[in-house]
C-alpha cells in the first residue's frame, strides 16, 4: 500500500494505492468498497491508470428525477450492474449539500452506458420515473456524449 504525502507539509493527499495478487481481488474490493465512507467522506476506488485517456472514454450519462435520498453509492450499486463503473456524481447545493435532483455515471464503454440507457430511462428508481441519457458534453453548444465520431475515438 502507497499512500502519497505532501512534501512540504507531509499531510497525506488523498488518495492511496493499493496492490492485489489477482484481478479477481482488486475487482471485488472495488465492488465493495466504492462509494464507503470514510472519516464522513465516500470513497472513489478505481483501478489504477497510467493512461488517463482510459478514463475519458465519454461514456457518461446523465440521471435526472433522483430522489434526493439517493447517494452515489446507490447510482454506484444500481447502475454497475451494466458495467464498470468508473465514477458517479450526484449534483449538489454548494451551501447545504442537498441533492439538486440528478446525477451522472460515467462507464469504462459505451456498450455499458447504452445497456444503461435503454434498461433505466423511464424505469422507476427510489419512487420516482428517472430520465437517463447520455450527458452533455462540457463546454460545447449542446452537443451530448454518445456521438459517433466519439466512439470511433475511443
Amino acid at each position: 500500500m502507497h499512500i502519497p504525502r505532501d512534501k512540504i507539509t507531509n499531510e497525506h493527499q488523498g488518495y492511496g494505492f493499493v496492490e492485489f495478487k489477482s484481478e479477481e481481488d482488486a475487482d471485488y474490493s472495488i465492488k465493495i468498497m466504492h462509494m464507503i465512507k470514510l472519516y464522513g467522506k465516500p470513497l472513489k476506488v478505481n483501478k489504477a491508470s497510467q493512461d488517463k485517456r482510459t478514463q475519458d472514454v465519454g461514456a457518461n450519462i446523465f440521471i435526472g428525477n433522483l430522489d434526493p435520498e439517493v447517494d452515489e453509492k446507490l447510482l454506484y450499486e444500481t447502475f454497475s450492474n451494466f458495467g464498470m463503473v468508473i465514477s458517479t456524481k450526484i449534483t449538489r447545493d454548494p451551501e447545504d449539500g442537498s441533492s439538486k435532483g440528478h446525477g451522472f455515471v460515467s462507464y469504462d464503454s459505451f456498450t455499458s452506458a447504452d445497456l444503461a440507457i435503454s434498461q433505466m430511462n423511464g424505469q422507476y428508481f427510489s419512487g420516482r420515473q428517472i430520465r437517463v441519457d447520455y450527458a452533455m458534453k462540457k463546454d460545447s453548444k449542446g452537443e451530448k456524449h454518445g456521438t459517433f465520431a466519439e466512439r470511433l475515438l475511443a
